[in-house]
């Protein structure tokens, strides 16, 4: 399938409730969504997982998606919304674990990252996440800030800014290692 189908194809399928539509959005939505959750949740493994729960929203709304004024950013706004919720449940988990489990508290040094690739990916994870998602979309997804602003709902001005901001801390974090 073509990531690129005519912009009527899709809604379309959706109207019909067509079998096949959400394969159509699956080979069009779900390279972009993967890249953009690995960077949010900084987990393969969780990556994959709120991939599989962002389609099976998206199966369970696409009456609703047929339509979307703005598909792409009906998709992308669901994907957030996926990791916004899985983040909250791994940050209640662990604080009920670490009530818990406060007697076996190790202090262990992460170990170095080796290699430029994971200076870089330690640093953006530990970019806000406002940062790192419009950092990733500009930087490794190639989006524009108009497109980014259309998928997460925001002014163009607020996702320079996040850009800006993120572009600078990350500068920060890894100092002479770009210098």
């Amino acid at each position: 399938m073509d990531k690129k189908l005519p912009d009527n194809t899709l809604p379309a399928a959706l109207a019909r409730n067509d079998p096949a539509a959400v394969e159509m959005l699956w080979e069009r939505y779900a390279d972009d969504l993967f890249a953009y959750l690995l960077v949010v949740l900084c987990s393969r493994h969780d990556a994959e997982d709120v991939l599989q729960t962002v389609f099976v929203k998206i199966a369970q709304k696409r009456n609703r998606l047929a339509k979307a004024r703005h598909l792409d950013a009906y998709v992308f706004r669901i994907a957030r919304n996926e990791a916004s919720r899985f983040i909250e449940h791994r940050k209640r988990k662990r604080t009920a674990q670490a009530v818990n489990d406060t007697w076996l508290t190790v202090t262990e040094e992460q170990p170095e990252p080796i290699d430029l690739a994971e200076h870089i990916q330690a640093a953006l994870a530990r970019l806000p996440e406002q940062q790192r998602e419009v950092v990733v979309m500009k930087i490794y997804r190639q989006k524009t800030f108009l497109e980014i602003s259309r998928l997460l709902g925001l002014s163009q001005n607020t996702v320079s800014s996040r850009y800006r901001y993120g572009i600078e801390k990350l500068r920060t974090l890894l100092g002479d290692l770009i210098s």
